[in-house]
């Protein structure tokens, strides 16, 4: 046959995916011995300076799947030093060869080439026979064999590619299995979304939350469910991210499917998948009501700053039950501005006119943490008495203690 043909074949070995790698080795393997006419065929792995048969062909005992042996003992050192063919005819008296090596295996004629995975020597590719070679190893033998050890290196770097392909995609399934289990669960709204702002992944929640089916979100622009006059922001948001810069609590108003506006805090950062960027992950918590108290809470704030009457509040847990806040109209009526105020016991308006009934009783009541109503007269910060009736409630908390006492002057 000719050496074209024994090429022919290899190629064809290596040009179907039908068999596994290890298959494919072995046939090439038994073409490499046919060709050389050697009768032991063999791939090494070298690592850690260990080298261990991982394919072989032949009878020799030592050249067989999963032996091993030091590198400084085997035939192919010569070989992954210089990362070049090494074709020897007569090792008993080679230079290439060292004693312990021949002594061991008794290989009279060997050749190897290096097998290159990724860039890195991964091992070697052999043939060798225990009788002497008559003629040296032609050049159109040594380039068959690095032909050889080309195709078994491209096949193992392509196993290698698949099963790292196989692994990562597995891995990013059980990574997306656990997300969308947590994200199931949780009573706020999970979400990804690709580069371009379309959801990729919307949990559960949002049906509660917003009243749309989950499913039917996947694919759609998020921007095309916030509220009018903020999607501008959302995209600026989203092109932040996009960046690389993560979205903490921002606020942004979403259309629900009833037409009603929602009000979600959104947290969102960048997802990364092998260092490059493919889109954001995010959570969005509805604080509707949470806006709504805060809206109804800066209300009352504004009703107590701008009342006409005093009004303030006391610590009850501190000593000396000291005032903690007083509103405008509190300083309207005593004089005296909040910096003067807090921090005192409401006592300091109290003066030579003061009836101590009337103060006994709101001592009395306040120990016994009461509600109080008197009226006495009270001393502005430029001296000047008033008559002011004091109104005192007591704030209790959960479990009934009184933590605070609210007054009227």
């Amino acid at each position: 046959m000719a050496a074209s043909d024994y090429r022919e074949r290899l190629y064809d070995v290596f040009a179907t995916d039908d068999e596994g790698v290890e298959r494919r080795i072995d046939r090439a393997l038994a073409i490499g011995s046919d060709y050389l006419d050697l009768p032991v065929g063999f791939l090494t792995r070298i690592e850690g300076g260990v080298q261990e048969v991982v394919a072989s062909i032949g009878d020799h005992p030592l050249i067989q799947v999963g032996e091993r042996c030091p590198l400084d003992e085997a035939y192919c050192r010569r070989t992954v030093e210089t990362d070049s063919t090494l074709a020897v005819q007569h090792a008993g008296s080679s230079s290439a060869v060292t004693e312990q090596a021949f002594e061991t295996f008794g290989f009279q004629t060997y050749v190897g080439a290096p097998v290159t995975v990724d860039g890195e020597t991964y091992g070697t590719v052999c043939f060798a026979d225990e009788a002497e070679r008559p003629v040296a190893f032609s050049e159109r033998e040594v380039l068959f064999l690095e032909l050889l050890a080309k195709l078994v290196g491209q096949s193992i770097e392509r196993r290698n590619h698949e099963r790292e392909l196989r692994e990562r995609n597995a891995r990013l399934e059980r990574e997306k299995q656990r997300f969308e289990g947590i994200a199931e669960t949780s009573s706020d709204i999970i979400f990804r979304v690709d580069l371009s702002g379309e959801f990729t992944y919307v949990s559960a929640a949002v049906d509660r939350i917003l009243g749309y089916d989950p499913e039917t979100l996947v694919g759609e622009p998020f921007a095309a469910f916030v509220a009018e006059g903020s999607v501008e922001d959302a995209l600026a948001a989203h092109g932040a991210v996009v960046d690389g810069d993560a979205v903490a609590a921002g606020e942004l108003p979403f259309r629900a499917a009833d037409g009603d506006t929602v009000t979600l805090e959104v947290n969102a950062t960048p997802i990364e998948e092998d260092g490059d960027l493919i889109g954001v992950q995010g959570v969005g918590r509805d604080v509707t009501a949470r806006k709504e108290r805060e809206r109804e809470l800066r209300l009352k704030n504004r009703a107590i700053n701008d009342a006409d009457i005093g009004i303030s509040i006391a610590d009850y847990q501190q000593s000396g039950v000291p005032l903690i806040y007083v509103n405008d109209g509190f300083e309207t009526v005593t004089g005296y501005p909040p910096e003067e105020a807090i921090g005192r016991n409401c006592r300091f308006l109290q003066g030579a006119a003061s009836d101590a009934e009337q103060t006994d009783v709101l001592a009395e009541r306040i120990a016994a943490g009461e509600p109080a109503t008197v009226e006495l007269v009270n001393y502005r910060r430029n001296d000047s008495p008033f008559w002011n009736r004091v109104r005192l409630h007591p704030i209790a908390d959960d479990t009934g203690t009184v933590t605070h006492y609210v007054g009227f002057q």
